[in-house]
């Protein structure tokens, strides 16, 4: 079993056993063996709903460094690609001497992450300090730059920040409560300002998780289905054992934060190699795509795909993620449970797509409303509606400014999602947005968002087949099918709150319900099963009503499945309803 195999076993929490036994006849050397005994030895020991989607992201980094075997290669030669990942820096930490004490401990929590963490402690002999610094961070898949009283003088950090900035790989923490560099300060950082070394803070955990997604992002194996992703067998084409080859392909595509940038040369050196290598590439030109899903179930697009050009990360808007296009089912399964006679499963195609990792928040639409003037539906209508505990009711005055219970939002709360918008505030907005940047900015279609939601999964919720509240924000007096009761927060909560989905994606379930692009049809599902596999679907031509996904922060948890369709008129506006963005290359 081929080691990619391995690592999409672990997406099923039914098939993570047997991925062990797979990955343990593999050929582990030096520290790596250390590493994989102890997840080992976590999983079976057991793992928390919360646990396992960062458990499984440190096995799929880990065995990423392996990719090019198979597990009956024990004892076989590591490949060229493993020998040179084995010196991988997977963290740089930029920061100032002078903190060297108190960023120390950080450092050390994260190597017991299983990752390898560079921070300038030594020079080798006959290396000088500014050409090896500059090796390592070029090879990094993740910077760290902490802030401090003296960091944010420092040059040389400064210089660092930047860098790691253009390459879209830049996670930044806050020592001391002190303003980040121009240019640099819009981007959240984690504050460990008071953090005394407690892995447990809330700060800290959302370090982890930024920094488990950014190198997921750069690192393959590790990020949703790619193009230089290729299935264990082609159809029946005339192509002649071109699963090996593929692989072989597959091993040297260049891949820089997650975007493949092209193929190095290769030999071939037999005619059958020559023959698969220009079946890949006569597959490639024509569009096809193919992709392997977590249930094992290789699935090949039909018909011309578009292929998008890949933004580099210094062109790509700060916060938004690559989702690669693909083939995935639409709708729920008949026999989920809470599900509507409105989720008739169906085939979708989608295209790349850009997606922001988080909702728009409060700070993000004041700037918006107070550099264009803009009047939203709440404010030249009768109001919103909001929660006075045990009813909502719409109350006159109420809008965007306003939280969910009608009172003003303290400062506290502007990093919290914006409420009290319509679908015609939402789409207001993208269009300032688009002009402001000179880049196009649009709501998700309803295809683009449930697939990014899943994230490769099919169960209910792309955290398996229950979302707890320590996953997302949701009425936790409600629990999904009959699974305890949680927390219930009776507010929004941070745009960043939470684990991730597997794709980068912040609350995809729960804390707001979230404007998508598409008329509402009761039977368009049924429709797009009769056409067989969609094509980029975009919704009804026309309709009344436009669509709704997530759920939200009082709601029951199954109204935050993936497949869940909620719908109201695009002037409508409420507590509980907001939005994110597509970016458009």
């Amino acid at each position: 079993m081929t080691v990619e195999e391995i690592i999409r076993m672990l997406d099923n929490p039914a098939t993570i056993g047997e991925a062990l036994t797979e990955a343990a006849k593999l050929p582990f050397r030096g520290d790596d063996k250390v590493r994989f005994k102890q997840k080992q030895q976590h999983y079976i020991d057991g793992l928390s709903d919360h646990e396992r989607p960062r458990w499984v992201g440190e096995m799929k980094t880990l065995l990423s460094l392996y990719v090019g075997l198979t597990s009956s290669d024990n004892t076989a030669e590591m490949p060229a690609t493993a020998q040179r990942n084995e010196l991988k820096t997977y963290i740089f930490v930029s920061y100032a001497r002078k903190d060297l004490k108190r960023v120390e401990p950080i450092v050390k929590e994260l190597q017991k992450q299983g990752w390898s963490v560079f921070w300038d402690l030594k020079i080798p002999p006959g290396e000088s300090w500014r050409s090896y610094i500059k090796k390592r961070l070029d090879e990094s898949c993740c910077v760290l730059v902490v802030w401090s009283h003296h960091s944010i003088i420092s040059e040389w950090v400064i210089a660092e920040a930047d860098e790691a900035k253009k390459r879209g790989i830049l996670v930044p923490a806050l020592l001391d409560a002190v303003e980040p560099p121009f240019g640099l300060s819009h981007i959240h950082a984690a504050d460990l300002s008071d953090w005394n070394n407690d892995t447990s803070r809330r700060a800290f955990r959302e370090l982890v998780n930024a920094v488990t997604s950014k190198i997921s992002f750069s690192t393959p194996s590790l990020t949703n289905l790619t193009l230089g992703t290729v299935p264990d067998r082609l159809p029946a084409s005339g192509a002649v054992s071109a699963t090996s080859k593929l692989q072989q392909l597959r091993a040297r595509v260049e891949k820089e934060n997650s975007a493949v940038e092209g193929i190095r040369t290769w030999q071939a050196n037999s005619q059958r190699t020559v023959i698969a290598v220009a079946v890949v590439m006569m597959v490639l030109l024509a569009g096809f795509a193919y992709r392997y899903f977590n249930s094992g179930v290789m699935v090949a697009s039909s018909g011309p795909a578009t292929l998008q050009p890949e933004i580099q990360p210094a062109a790509l808007p700060a916060n938004f993620v690559l989702i690669r296009g693909g083939e995935f089912t639409m709708g729920s399964p008949a026999n989920e449970f809470n599900r509507d006679s409105d989720e008739t499963r169906h085939q979708v195609r989608l295209s790349n797509f850009y997606l922001c990792k988080y909702e728009v928040t409060v700070a993000e639409f004041r700037k918006f409303v107070e550099a264009s003037g803009y009047q939203t539906d709440a404010e030249k209508g009768d109001g919103s509606f909001a929660w006075d505990g045990s009813t909502w009711q719409k109350r006159a005055g109420i809008n965007w400014r306003y939280g969910v219970s009608g009172n003003l939002r303290p400062q506290s709360e502007e990093n919290h999602p914006v409420v009290h918008v319509s679908w015609n505030d939402a789409v207001a907005y993208g269009d300032w947005l688009s002009k402001k940047s000179g880049k196009k900015f649009r709501l998700p279609t309803e295809a683009e968002w449930e697939y990014a939601c899943r994230a490769g999964t099919t169960t209910p919720f792309s955290t398996g087949e229950n979302l707890t509240t320590g996953q997302a924000n949701y009425g936790g007096n409600y629990p999904y099918s009959n699974n305890q009761k949680g927390v219930y927060r009776e507010n929004t909560v941070p745009v960043n709150s939470f684990a991730p989905n597997a794709w980068g994606l912040y609350n995809m379930h729960g804390n707001v319900s979230e404007w998508c692009s598409d008329w509402y049809g009761d039977k368009y599902y049924d429709e797009c099963k009769e056409k067989g596999k969609v094509p980029n679907p975009s919704g009804p031509e026309t309709g009344s009503n436009r669509v709704l996904r997530g759920g939200y922060w009082n709601c029951d948890a199954r109204y935050c499945r993936s497949a869940y369709r909620n719908y109201v008129t695009p002037v409508n506006r409420s507590y509980d309803v907001g939005f994110r963005l597509v970016f458009v290359p």
